[in-house]
């Protein structure tokens, strides 16, 4: 379990100014903020190296039969997205050997052990590649939406996957009713409509796989937007069709942005210059700029124009100018930019996704959509050029180190500047800054409560804290709010144990404080761990046991334990004799100690 603690904090550490020195202590629970309603209490738990796992009375649900076994056993980077989802956290996956499956918290197998390569679980689906690299899909009661195998699939985006048999491509619904892979394209349903190619020919079906417009459009644009659906006529101008067919813009641009966002989306005519029209098609700024960098939102759009980059609103008139290497939309009030020498690289990764659908639109497309941070690859109409799912999953552009980030509001005042060593993401309370080697904390208005001056900080959100090391290494906790300090600069180490509380360390020792700066207990323990449950794990000379969060004894083992683990669900691991068995809060145990490591699901 030290290893375990000691690859956890390493793993935490990989986005902050620096890595924490952890203390003795258990592994730390998984995040169960997703969580809405409980689910069966499920432990990993190893005998004679091999995996399986027991329930809360120790009954074995999954046999000790797998060499790795966890909540999700795909790509890191994968791993949030995975995890996401009402339900998902009732799933356990496990591997043996090269192939992997599912099973749930009571031990049902849900996707047997079939697969080496499956998608993310989205909208309640997952697509597994079987032998012969054909592709199904299981849902999370363990059925198979249907019985047949595809070349390749989409995610489920609308309760509708595309998939391609044989060369053409379909649809298949979560109910497992199939659109005949019939199509020489397809793109995704939005609002019951999606644009597919037949004989060279693009039109509309709707999810009974009716043809609502005829193919007689050179091309189509990605997806509908705001009822809208652009379209390429034989002259090769675009304009924008109505969910009826009707002509609602009529095709008169060599080029046009397809999405609309905001009731306003960009548009080019023959000098190359472009300009914005509305959902009626009425042009709300002629054409002028060299080009349009991002889509609306909070009333602006990026756009370059021969003076330079800036904001403009949907008449066209510059709100400010923004002499930035790359604009990005606007998000509660600020935008992300970049300077410097730009360079993307582009990542592939993890599960093969709908190749085909043929539109890169990157950060602005998906953007439509969803929120992620950190897939902007601009607009780019890749029109015919096969992708991935177009909403990011598997296909992202990462910048070189070359390129540096900023932030601006809407008014074009700069809240953190590019010019700084490094500026991180941008979270709901502020961002972290660093300069000169030195860190500080600039809240969301462009003010710095923390300034550039210290070793090392790391934010604590959910506490509205940070923690500061300052020169002579010594630790404190700031608020994010105003940079007063709630602990003053003073402990050889502290950091967060969760819920409202920190460990500090006084020369050999630590001690618990709470979130406003009260000493819960002296710096008597050799170690700390992680709360859960209300409880904390301290590790005495006599061994481990458990504290409240007053910091009184909770529970004292009969036995020593070299290691436990933090509660979770009202059960926590502990390790007596080289043996892991459960305890329940009050310390009695449900499972002996007979494992050789555990791990809390």
């Amino acid at each position: 379990m030290m290893k375990k603690l000691l690859a956890a904090l390493a793993l935490s550490a990989l986005a902050l100014p620096l890595s924490i020195s952890a203390n003795e202590g258990p592994d730390a629970p998984k995040d169960g903020a997703r969580l809405t309603k409980p689910v069966p209490f499920a432990a990993a738990v190893k005998k004679d190296g091999k995996w399986g796992a027991v329930n809360e009375k120790g009954i074995i649900i999954i046999p000790f039969s797998y060499d790795k076994e966890g909540l999700s056993l795909t790509d890191a980077s994968k791993q949030e997205e995975d995890l996401d989802g009402e339900g998902r956290e009732n799933l356990i996956e496990v591997q043996k050997g090269k192939l992997r499956g599912f099973y749930n918290r009571e031990g049902k197998v849900i996707v047997p052990i079939s697969y080496e390569n499956r998608s993310i679980w989205k909208e309640g689906a997952l697509a597994i590649q079987e032998s012969e690299k054909k592709i199904t899909f299981y849902r999370m009661d363990g059925t198979k939406i249907i019985d047949k195998t595809y070349e390749q699939v989409s995610d489920f985006q609308n309760g509708m996957s595309i998939v391609k048999e044989n060369g053409k491509y379909g649809y298949l619904s979560l109910d497992g009713k199939e659109i005949a892979p019939v199509y020489q394209e397809a793109r995704y349903f939005e609002d019951g409509l999606a644009p597919v190619r037949e004989k060279g020919k693009w039109g509309v079906i709707d999810t009974a796989g009716n043809m609502v417009v005829q193919p007689s459009y050179k091309d189509a644009g990605p997806i509908y937007s705001e009822g809208l659906l652009a379209v390429k006529n034989g002259k090769d101008l675009w304009g924008f069709i109505d969910k009826t067919g009707s002509e609602a813009v009529e095709p008169a641009y060599k080029e046009v942005i397809p999405v609309f966002t905001e009731g306003n989306t960009a548009v080019e005519n023959d000098d190359k210059l472009w300009g914005f029209i509305n959902t009626k098609g009425e042009v709300t700024a002629k054409p002028q700029f060299k080009a349009v960098l991002t889509e609306f939102s909070e009333g602006l759009a990026g756009v370059k124009t021969p003076d330079g980059n800036g904001y403009a609103g949907p008449d066209g008139n510059i709100a400010f100018m923004a002499d930035y290497n790359q604009l990005y939309p606007f998000e509660d009030g600020i935008a992300e930019v970049r300077d410097g020498q730009v360079t993307e690289v582009r990542e592939r990764s993890g599960f093969p996704i709908s190749i085909g659908i043929g539109w890169g639109w990157g950060h602005w497309f998906h953007g439509h959509h969803h929120h992620h941070h950190h897939r902007h690859s601009g607009w780019g109409i890749g029109i015919g050029i096969p992708i991935w799912d177009p909403w990011g999953y598997g296909d992202e552009t990462v910048p070189t180190v070359q390129v540096k980030r900023g932030y601006i509001d809407n008014t074009g005042k700069v809240i953190a500047s590019p010019s700084n060593d490094r500026v991180f993401e941008a979270t709901d309370q502020g961002i972290l800054i660093r300069n000169e080697g030195k860190y500080g904390w600039v809240n969301r208005k462009g003010i710095f409560t923390a300034h550039s001056v210290y070793k090392s900080l790391i934010p604590v959100e959910e506490d509205g804290l940070l923690l500061a090391q300052n020169d002579d290494k010594k630790w404190g906790l700031l608020s994010m709010a105003d940079g007063t300090e709630v602990v003053p600069m003073m402990y050889e180490n502290l950091y967060s144990i969760g819920n409202g509380f920190y460990s500090y360390k006084v020369k050999s020792d630590w001690g618990i404080l709470s979130k406003d700066g009260s000493l819960v207990t002296e710096p008597v323990f050799r170690g700390v761990a992680t709360c859960g449950d209300g409880l904390i794990p301290v590790k005495t000379k006599e061994g481990w046991k458990y504290v409240d969060t007053a910091g009184k004894d909770a529970i004292i083992l009969k036995e020593e334990a070299s290691d436990v683990t933090s509660f979770k669900n009202g059960r926590a691991g502990v390790k007596i004799k080289g043996k892991w068995g459960l305890i329940d809060k009050t310390g009695r145990f449900l499972v002996k100690p007979a494992y050789d490591d555990i791990d809390i699901l």
